[in-house]
């Protein structure tokens, strides 16, 4: 009788991973580097004789941030489930430590960093990726059952509370209205009630309402969002001379490098406000490219979340591209006055090493999602209605 053949050996299924986005965010941060040399460059030079300053730093936050994408990338996202719990416990524990002498950093009033050296981390933003992961999991876990308010909705409430209370206290308003809106954006994508989603965000809405308006400088903020002329020397003269700078730009820019606002009349146009020197120097074409970047980056992160095999995949693509596209939406509304100035960065390029990082790991996990995804072609097949049968 002739020997058996062995059994072949299953071939290993290829991680197809989305290109387009790999190339986006790639734009983007070639992009980005290019404006904060622009913006920063100047104030670089007055503070520390060294015009690549801020550009230097930003690139360090980048390597780090491109190495945590890339373990997101290549570690399939479906273990981050097992990792929610570490995850949360950290981020408490970093949320504590910007009040221990030596480690944390005050500036402008808050207390939101901590670190040693020239090196600070913001642990808001390690919350905003650490909570979406872990209710994430908590929802998938329970997607049987996300009407059971008492033993699902109530513990994810619990969950996200006490790093809410830690980020307000700091204080960090801002951070607080976004992750209180990213949970809210979570839940409706996991399938709860319109009702009930609508109730949870009036709810969140009043509180927020209310957390704003018990502060003065709060208040003045709010104020001067409503009429920032009125007030250009005080609480409204960053509004103001974003404004300025975006008119002084005209329709097509002063021209790369040209621009006015960043030398000392915009405070730290680097950060919050690098859009009205883009603005300024490139005028519109330069706010309808990276409009077109962000708006590309939508469509690849809802496509990866409509192809994701299950529940947890398409919660954290889905979020996660709200989280990157929405704090852009909100940064150039702030620099148009279009919304209240909420001290947020604008996501690839402006300056800050603690957001470029975490946004740098959430295209990561945006990647590794896709490279389980399921083809376009298989998406539409489902959706499409079957032939009918002959008789």
């Amino acid at each position: 009788m002739p020997p058996t053949s062995p059994a072949p050996v299953p071939h290993a299924v290829p991680r197809r991973y989305d290109v387009p986005l790999l190339v986006l965010t790639s734009l983007l941060l070639c992009f980005g580097l290019v404006m904060l040399w622009s913006a920063s460059a100047f104030v670089a030079l007055e503070e520390t004789k060294n015009g690549f300053h801020f550009v230097t730093r930003q690139g360090l936050a980048i390597a780090i941030g491109l190495t945590l994408g890339v373990v997101g990338m290549v570690t399939p996202y479906r273990q981050l489930q097992k990792l929610a719990f570490s995850l949360y416990g950290a981020t408490i524990v970093m949320l504590f430590a910007v009040w221990v002498p030596g480690l944390g950093h005050a500036a402008n009033g808050a207390q939101r960093w901590f670190g040693v050296g020239g090196f600070h981390v913001q642990p808001a933003e390690f919350a905003k990726l650490a909570l979406l992961v872990g209710l994430a999991t908590w929802l998938h876990r329970h997607r049987a059952n996300l009407h059971d308010v008492r033993n699902v909705l109530l513990p994810a409430g619990g969950f996200i509370l006490l790093p809410l209370l830690l980020i307000i206290r700091q204080p960090d308003f801002g951070s607080t209205a976004i992750i209180v809106g990213l949970c809210g954006v979570m839940i409706f994508f996991a399938g709860i009630r319109l009702s009930w989603v609508a109730t949870l965000a009036s709810i969140g809405a009043v509180i927020l309402g209310v957390v704003m308006v018990a502060e003065p400088y709060r208040r003045a903020r709010l104020v001067a969002f409503l009429d920032p002329f009125a007030d250009c020397s005080g609480d409204g003269y960053q509004v103001c001379q974003s404004l300025l700078a975006l008119q002084h730009g005209g329709v097509f820019g002063r021209g790369l490098g040209e621009g006015s606002a960043k030398l000392l009349y915009l405070p730290e146009p680097y950060n919050d406000f690098i859009a009205a020197v883009l603005g300024e120097e490139l005028g519109v074409p330069g706010f309808l490219l990276i409009t077109i970047l962000y708006l590309a980056i939508a469509a690849r992160g809802f496509s990866i979340a409509r192809r994701a095999k299950e529940m947890f995949g398409s919660l954290l693509a889905n979020t996660l591209t709200v989280m990157l596209v929405g704090q852009a939406v909100l940064n150039l509304g702030v620099v148009l006055s279009l919304v209240p100035n909420k001290g947020l960065v604008l996501p690839f390029v402006s300056y800050g090493a603690s957001a470029m990082m975490i946004n740098l790991a959430a295209i990561g996990i945006l990647l590794s999602v896709s490279a389980e995804a399921r083809p376009v072609e298989a998406v539409q097949a489902a959706r499409s209605p079957s032939p009918p049968v002959p008789a």
